[in-house]
């Protein structure tokens, strides 16, 4: 007799929340909540890229147009044969419209197309009602966004192109108002993926409907992944207690409290409240805090991180030690110049990189996340140097350093399994084992101090597998994952032979005392 699966959530609903995703029992880090695929997967919005419309690759232009079209619609862009008989994405319905209009489609415009081919699978889904009745459920913030923007922008890059194209009524205004609905519910609900492989900076957005009800939080208690065929798994990166809820960090970790909320504003319509964001100081992070220009010492944070209007001159940044405060306009400024600089750096010169960090350290705190998108730039180009057969000594400790930096930052605002710290704990271990093996044929050290600074080395592999293990293998950190293992091996048998050679002297006069 087959066991029933226990369930691990169950969906509520609140005042404020909405519907939300609530623990059915108590979760273990790295237990899955649920999978998923996606009811629709396309491009973002206006996209331009040429790709399959069945895997959703990204495909070369010849000629501005796809080598390689459906046999059936005449219009879709496709790899070939095989993808056209997997008929993954590209659906029967899809090409039947396709069909339909082909006296003002083509494989020409096949741009155009692109750029409103996620709104118009998710249109196609219509007919399919206890579908098309879940779809409608889903929040759209349409009271939120009519005549906005990004309403104006919908109604030019999506509703007119679709009308244009003759895939949609061009006088029904129930349907005009419903493209815009659904415009909202792919801004609000969907995720972003990569394209198969991840190699090609393709972006993509897919939607899940249980997933979708996730609630916010910035830092979030879940890890997600996300294969090759859209496959969407929620992990628990911590422990959750049944009756807590699900969290799912809807923005970027390494913004600042105020770009997070922006961004929340913006794209979600609703403000976070969090306790990362409540906190002036980030719960320790500092990643918006300004060294105080009056005491040199202290860091300022802002004294109502919640404001509305963050950089006026009666908002007030404080400092932690003297409690002296200053207006938002002079952070903005300092912001808005800092910026520029960043922008205007040589990604690929060590020296100016470095320089930078040096004079930015004079305003801002070294977790703040400007500073932190500059460690990214300088990783990227210790990177580089690691890489060749013979990196600099002083670059290999830099590194190291960058990432610890990076690895103590996340720890905070990332807490439990983490992409980011995975791979943060295997480039941690690259300069360590580097160094320890220079050290050692300098003779700074013994066999049995490398021994010990392999087997450091080792222990974040090892912490660092715990989390990219997670991750499909088709993925770039899948791949990582296969690596460090393979490393791990090496590793474990280099610290063997050290460890054998380290005692041989020792066996020796013990045989000889005999």
């Amino acid at each position: 007799m087959k066991s029933t699966p226990v369930l691990k959530y169950k969906v509520s609903q609140s005042e404020k929340l909405g519907r939300y995703l609530q623990a059915a029992k108590d979760l273990n880090p790295g237990e899955v909540i649920l999978r998923e695929t996606p009811i629709t997967v396309g491009p973002i919005t206006s996209s331009k890229d040429l790709l399959c419309l069945s895997c959703l690759r990204s495909l070369p232009k010849i000629k501005k147009v796809p080598q390689y079209v459906c046999s059936r619609c005449k219009i879709a862009p496709l790899c070939g044969t095989a993808c056209e008989e997997r008929g993954r994405h590209h659906t029967v319905d899809e090409c039947e419209i396709f069909q339909a209009n082909k006296l003002r489609l083509s494989a020409s415009n096949i741009e155009d197309i692109t750029g409103v081919l996620l709104p118009l699978r998710l249109w196609l889904l219509k007919r399919n009602t206890e579908l098309w009745t879940r779809i409608e459920s889903l929040e759209a913030h349409m009271d939120k966004r009519r005549d906005t923007p990004v309403w104006i922008d919908r109604e030019e890059s999506v509703v007119n192109v679709m009308k244009s194209l003759g895939l949609v009524s061009e006088d029904d205004a129930s349907v005009l108002e419903t493209l815009q609905r659904l415009c909202g519910v792919l801004d609000v609900n969907t995720f972003e993926l990569r394209s198969p492989g991840g190699l090609d900076g393709l972006l993509l957005r897919g939607l899940y409907l249980e997933a979708s009800l996730m609630a916010h939080d910035c830092r979030g208690n879940t890890h997600l992944t996300v294969d090759d065929n859209f496959q969407l798994t929620v992990y628990a990166s911590l422990p959750i207690k049944q009756g807590d809820t699900i969290f799912f960090n809807y923005t970027s970790s390494l913004l600042g409290t105020l770009g997070r909320r922006e961004h929340l504003l913006g794209g979600k319509y609703f403000e976070c409240e969090c306790s990362l964001c409540k906190d002036p100081y980030e719960l320790g992070s500092y990643m918006s805090s300004i060294l105080c220009p009056r005491c040199r010492r202290g860091y300022i944070g802002m004294q109502n991180p919640l404001t509305k209007f963050p950089f006026e001159k009666v908002t007030r940044w404080r400092c932690e030690k003297c409690r002296g405060s200053i207006g938002g306009r002079l952070v903005r400024a300092t912001l808005n110049i800092s910026r520029s600089l960043i922008d205007d750096v040589d990604e690929g010169d060590i020296e100016e990189l470095e320089s930078l960090t040096t004079k930015l350290l004079k305003s801002f705190h070294p977790n703040h996340f400007l500073m932190l998108a500059l460690k990214q730039k300088l990783l990227a180009a210790y990177r580089r140097e690691v890489s060749t057969p013979n990196p600099r000594k002083k670059i290999l400790r830099k590194m190291l350093n960058a990432c610890k930096d990076m690895h103590d930052v996340l720890e905070i605002v990332e807490p439990g399994i983490s992409r980011l710290k995975g791979i943060m704990l295997y480039e941690m271990h690259l300069p360590l084992v580097l160094l320890a093996n220079r050290s050692y044929s300098a003779n700074e050290i013994s066999p049995t101090e490398l021994a010990s600074r392999l087997e450091e080395a080792g222990g974040l592999l090892k912490k660092s597998l715990t989390m990219l293990l997670l991750e499909p293998a088709d993925t770039p950190e899948g791949k990582l994952a296969k690596r460090a293992l393979q490393e791990l091996k090496g590793l474990n048998q280099n610290i063997i032979d050290v460890k054998t050679f380290a005692e041989r002297p020792r066996k020796n006069k013990s045989h000889k005392n005999k």
